[in-house]
């Protein structure tokens, strides 16, 4: 503008001017200031976001270690890899271009100064050296990549996401150039201080922070989680009885099971594994062989939907097998049969005992008078086994006995047990015999073999001598007919053979003191 010739009013023009310069400047100063700030915070908050996302990568670490959870871990962790390169390699990228645009703005190396305020710096860099372009394609490739790596992922961040790469609207009024790449490079950067721009920047790097933090923390909560789309529908209905007297109380338990299809648990009875049918649900099928009560195990393993876990939960099932009206099978003395030895037994089956017979699942039945019978399990048919009752040759009902081996016997000295005993007698005895005691059966068990050992004046040494049979013979005799009052005897490893013709080595050996 021209200056007016009156010098006093050119004294208040050149004063206003200093004045508007001095206004413009300060104001630019506190929007320089303001930028500053927002990014000195923005870079503090990137700094949380990484110990955040590291945090998470490290949970992953411990996971696939964990037996519970490593095969889990195995399909998300790889995952959750591919987000961390990606997000680095976009931020890292963005660190670099913070760099040159602060050479673009007279760096000071040494004092690491600028020039905040430089409106050409970001200009020049971003637009007419093409790097706003670099950085766009970066961005985009990063959102791309990140939406790739799992199809259940983009579908749960997508709406969140944080970063938007449409051109910003400026209530300005900025003119479009048809270019939609840039319009974006010119809205962010054309004419804006280099410590604008910076923030800019800064801000981007956020958005990938949170990017990564959003999608690494749903590839970890898949692996601590299982989501469950029940999807089948069955009524539960279970009742106190399905037997009941004129007057009984029933009690009804009913309810609706939902489950989930493609999610099947384990299920065994007893040990044996059962298959699961279309919703889900195992099915089972048996016999339950004779009369008698009876149990089984009923254990279903699943994995926890809220932690991944495999569990285990077991049941017990009691159940009870009634006998046909009118047919009975009682043993006469054990509540068991017992491999070797004649079982008695009384039979009745509401007819005639003429027209009644019997057939034993463990070995060999034969009626001995009337309803009176012998069973006589054969060796090896340890377990349950039934007698089928046949009136006039037709079945009329089944009841279950355990079969099982005879216990050990007792060893004597004759008729001696263990302790103190008159030497005369001790030698009288001839040997030694194994019997059962308090058994009602009178079963046979023949003495193999056996050790004898002795300690006294005359024995200073204990050494033991093996006697064949059950009578005492050969070396064993010899020591017997030394021994005097004051001995010490000991017989061990006593063998020997039952009604069933197994052979078995006592656990107990005898130990006597002579008098």
């Amino acid at each position: 503008m021209a200056l007016p010739k009156d010098p006093r009013q050119k004294m208040i023009n050149i004063m206003y001017l200093v004045l508007t310069a001095l206004l413009a400047l300060n104001v630019s100063a506190e929007i320089l200031n303001a930028f500053k700030v927002v990014d000195n915070s923005l870079r503090e908050s990137n700094h949380v976001l990484t110990g955040s996302n590291n945090e998470i990568y490290k949970s992953f670490d411990e996971l696939s270690a964990d037996p519970k959870t490593a095969e889990k871990a195995a399909i998300w962790k790889p995952k959750a890899d591919q987000i961390k390169a990606i997000a680095s390699d976009a931020y890292n990228l963005i660190e670099k271009q913070k760099q040159d645009l602060k050479m673009e703005s007279d760096l000071d190396v040494a004092t690491g100064e600028f020039r905040e305020d430089n409106i050409d710096a970001a200009t020049r860099y971003f637009d007419t050296k093409n790097n706003g372009e670099i950085l766009y394609k970066k961005l985009e490739e990063f959102q791309k990549k990140l939406f790739a790596i799992d199809p259940e992922l983009k579908k749960e961040i997508i709406n969140e996401f944080p970063l938007n790469l449409e051109t910003p609207k400026s209530t300005a009024g900025n003119i479009s150039t048809g270019n939609e790449l840039r319009d974006w490079i010119s809205s962010y950067f054309n004419m804006t201080p280099t410590i604008a721009a910076l923030t800019i920047l800064s801000k981007f790097q956020n958005d990938i922070k949170n990017s990564e933090n959003l999608a690494a923390t749903f590839c970890l909560n898949q692996v601590g989680s299982v989501k469950l789309v029940m999807d089948k529908f069955e009524p539960m209905v279970g009742t106190s009885s399905t037997y009941l007297m004129p007057g009984e109380e029933m009690t009804v338990i009913a309810g609706l099971g939902a489950f989930n299809s493609n999610v099947k648990p384990e299920v065994t009875i007893d040990g044996r594994s059962i298959a699961i049918n279309s919703n889900g649900v195992a099915e089972s099928k048996f016999n339950v062989g004779a009369t008698g009560s009876r149990s089984m195990n009923v254990t279903v393993k699943f994995i926890d939907p809220n932690t991944g876990e495999m569990k285990s939960i077991s049941k017990k099932v009691d159940y009870t097998v009634g006998a046909a009206a009118g047919v009975a099978v009682s043993a006469n003395k054990m509540n068991v049969l017992y491999i070797g030895v004649d079982n008695p037994l009384t039979i009745t089956a509401g007819a005639g005992s003429e027209k009644v017979t019997a057939q034993f699942s463990g070995g060999a039945i034969s009626k001995t008078s009337g309803n009176q019978y012998i069973a006589k399990p054969s060796a090896g048919s340890y377990g349950d086994h039934t007698v089928t009752v046949l009136v006039g040759g037709k079945p009329a009902g089944k009841v279950g006995f355990r079969v099982k081996q005879l216990p050990n016997p007792t060893a004597y000295v004759g008729n001696l047990k263990a302790g103190a005993v008159p030497s005369a007698s001790f030698k009288a005895m001839g040997g030694v015999i194994a019997k059962l005691e308090d058994s009602e059966f009178d079963a046979p068990f023949e003495v193999i073999s056996y050790r004898v050992g002795a300690l006294s004046a005359d024995i200073p040494d204990y050494a033991p001598v093996e006697n064949k049979g059950a009578r005492w013979s050969g070396g064993a005799a010899t020591l017997i007919n030394k021994l005097k009052p004051g001995s010490l005897v000991a017989i061990t490893d006593i063998t020997v053979k039952g009604p069933d013709g197994r052979t078995r080595v006592l656990s107990s050996g005898l130990s006597y003191n002579l008098k």
